[in-house]
């Protein structure tokens, strides 16, 4: 994977990027009103529909935004700014595919 270093005003809209969390410690906890992940030293908390994006990503998983857009029956834009916000706090990296 090449770093995020490239992306440092957003991650683009682009199906074919990677993502994977930088700690292997993160921790996502479901609630009914949201979902919370710890990560990096921070705490983040989204809508309850992100859960089947962060879930891959907490597993260990390096996953394309594609992928992740389509099992969680989200736009492809949402998943991105998603990641913008994980990758802004440190605690994902993006990259190309190789």
């Amino acid at each position: 994977m090449v770093p995020s270093l490239p992306y440092i005003d957003a991650v683009p809209v682009d199906g074919g990027l990677r993502v994977r969390l930088t700690t292997a410690r993160a921790v996502l906890d479901v609630g009914e009103d949201a979902v919370t992940l710890s990560a990096a030293g921070s705490t983040f908390e989204f809508a309850p529909e992100a859960e089947a994006v962060l879930r891959p990503l907490v597993d260990g998983r390096t996953v394309d935004l594609a992928a992740l857009a389509d099992s969680a029956g989200l736009a492809l834009e949402d998943v991105a700014g998603l990641v913008q916000e994980l990758v802004a706090g440190q605690a994902a990296t993006v990259g190309n595919l190789l």
